[in-house]
């Protein structure tokens, strides 16, 4: 028969085996349920990842196609009707016996030609900007800003950083800043548009604003469907792995403000 001792002692025994194969139990149910979720939440990130991908391979097929779409309006609207008007004027030089005539219809004719030579430039520069080859960033958005002013809108432009960057950034700025300008030119009806581009320590800042009509940004950014131009821009932002900022509402203008690392 046990003593009062040895049986306090056997139930601390088994109180204690029971408390280690609880606290074991716990333990394992814990590790099962913190696995259960890692497995979830890590599905939830391939997904998303996956949805990702599909997005911005989507993305890029329809920029591709307006990208065909634009190249061959321009083609038809302007290349096309030009060609055909300078085609009229020299098929007229040979029904004309008046000299004067004659050097008139050829002066219109290569005019209408010379138009065609920029207008052909205007469509390569905007499929392979070479204007950032010949000419470097900087000097590249400043004359995109010229052929703006040529349109009668004021311009400011404001480039000062001293970090170097490489040509695929250079490309993603350009792109972003020219979709910007695109943009305000198309839908906002802008009569000022300044572009500012600085070093801020190891980050560059691009800012780009005008004084349109602005538009309502969180609908638009909250919408099932967003513009091309919106969505080039922030798949742009996002490879230079940047914080993208819009600020704009109807009949204020829009600001858009760009921030991403740099190596000083």
């Amino acid at each position: 028969m046990e003593t009062p001792g040895e049986l306090e002692f056997t139930q601390l025994l088994y109180g204690g085996l029971a408390f280690v194969l609880f606290l074991s139990l716990a333990i394992v149910l814990f590790i099962l349920l913190y696995q259960r979720k890692l497995h979830a939440q890590l599905q939830k990130m391939h997904d998303q990842e996956i949805a990702y991908q599909k997005d911005l391979t989507s993305l890029i097929v329809r920029s591709q196609e307006s990208e065909r779409d634009r190249i061959s309006r321009d083609l038809h609207d302007e290349i096309g009707v030009s060609l055909s008007a300078a085609k009229l004027y020299i098929n007229q030089i040979q029904y004309e016996t008046a000299p004067t005539e004659m050097v008139q219809l050829a002066s219109d004719a290569s005019g209408i030609i010379g138009n065609i030579v920029q207008d052909i430039r205007q469509i390569a520069q905007n499929l392979s900007p070479l204007i950032l080859e010949n000419f470097g960033f900087s000097q590249a958005i400043q004359m995109l800003l010229t052929r703006v002013q040529s349109g009668g809108i004021r311009t400011s432009c404001q480039i000062d950083f001293t970090a170097k960057i490489d040509e695929e950034t250079e490309l993603g700025l350009y792109r972003i800043v020219q979709e910007a300008i695109g943009n305000a030119l198309k839908h906002a009806n802008p009569s000022v548009i300044e572009v500012e581009i600085r070093q801020n320590n190891g980050h560059m800042i691009l800012s780009v604003s005008d004084n349109g009509d602005g538009f309502d940004y969180q609908k638009t950014a909250s919408g099932k469907t967003q513009s091309m131009g919106l969505s080039g821009i922030k798949a742009r932002a996002g490879l230079l792995n940047g914080n993208l900022e819009i600020i704009s509402s109807a009949h204020s203008g829009t600001k858009l403000s760009l921030e991403f690392p740099v190596n000083s």
